[in-house]
């Protein structure tokens, strides 16, 4: 990461709205079997960075003494297209049932220039134990670039965030590269997040 300080923040939007519903803890004991795994993968980690993420502020403190285990895990409850910051920040978004590989922050963060850019990470799937690829153009399938929601915007004081609009659609407006050639996160597919489909091959 270049020497001048630059702060790096994931911002995750954890269970906003969620004890407007019906059954919430239904659904927080769901997601805190996904959650588990994804927390030790952000939190083993190399590099400095922060961990926000956005909780319902209903949210039953005994679930967030269960959440909250890292000094660089942050509690909110507005939403991550609302965080704000001063200087050259890295914001980088993750859904809390997705998992990083080792050197996903790294990576990230070597990609760092004093400039707006989108940085993405290449990923695959993992559907009841089997992984695929992301279906992305450049491993020769058909969905197109950029098709990660693994995104982070780098900027000079944050006004947008990685939230600022369909993560499929930030390359309409910013300049994006790569992290890394190595497929770095992997998006969990499960029957909580239908909205998601395969699209890839096996691996």
């Amino acid at each position: 990461m270049n020497s001048q300080k630059l702060r790096h923040v994931i911002l995750t939007r954890f269970n906003l709205g969620l004890y407007d519903t019906e059954n919430p803890d239904e659904w927080m004991e769901h997601r805190m079997l996904y959650f588990s795994a994804t927390r030790e993968s952000v939190l083993s980690q190399k590099g400095d960075f922060e961990w926000w993420l956005a909780v319902d502020s209903l949210t039953p403190g005994w679930w967030l003494k269960k959440i909250f285990t890292d000094p660089r895990m942050h509690l909110t409850s507005e939403h991550p297209k609302e965080f704000r910051s001063k200087g050259w920040t890295i914001t980088t978004r993750l859904d809390n049932d997705d998992l990083y590989l080792p050197g996903a922050i790294k990576a990230i963060q070597s990609r760092f220039a004093y400039k707006e850019v989108v940085i993405d990470l290449k990923y695959s799937q993992l559907c009841d134990g089997v992984y695929y690829t992301s279906g992305c153009k450049c491993d020769g399938w058909e969905r197109k670039r950029p098709n990660s929601p693994f995104l982070s915007l780098v900027e000079n004081g944050v006004t947008k965030t990685c939230y600022a609009r369909q993560h499929s659609r930030m390359l309409e407006t910013h300049d994006g590269i790569f992290a890394s050639d190595d497929r770095l996160a992997v998006m969990v597919i499960h029957d909580r997040n239908l909205g998601n489909k395969i699209i890839g091959r096996k691996i």
